[in-house]
C-alpha cells in the first residue's frame, strides 16, 4: 500500500516477525519501523486489531516528522509518537 504525506510517497509493508527490517541497531526487534531512507513503514504482520491501530498511529508520527523535515531528538519523538498513539 502506498500513501502520500507532504508530497512524499511512502509505502506500508507488512513483514514477518523476525524480518531484518524490524531489527534495531541494538539487536532488539520492534513491532514496526519507519525508514526515511526508503520511505517505507515496516509492520510486523502478526499485529492486529487495536494494537495495529496504535502501531500505525505511532509510525505515522514518524512519517509526518520526516515528511515535514522536523528534527526532533529520537527520545522525544518516541514520547510524542507514543502519546499520540495512545
Amino acid at each position: 500500500m502506498y500513501f502520500t504525506v507532504n508530497g512524499q510517497t511512502w509505502k506500508l509493508l507488512f513483514v514477518g516477525a523476525n524480518d531484518v527490517e524490524l531489527q534495531r541497531s541494538n539487536g532488539t526487534i520492534s513491532l514496526a519501523v519507519t525508514d526515511n531512507n526508503d520511505k517505507t513503514v515496516y509492520v510486523n504482520r502478526n499485529v492486529h486489531g487495536s494494537m495495529l491501530d496504535k502501531v500505525l498511529c505511532h509510525e505515522l508520527c514518524h512519517v509526518f516528522s520526516f515528511a515535514h523535515g522536523l528534527h526532533i531528538p529520537i527520545e522525544t519523538e518516541e514520547i510524542i509518537a507514543d502519546f499520540l498513539a495512545t
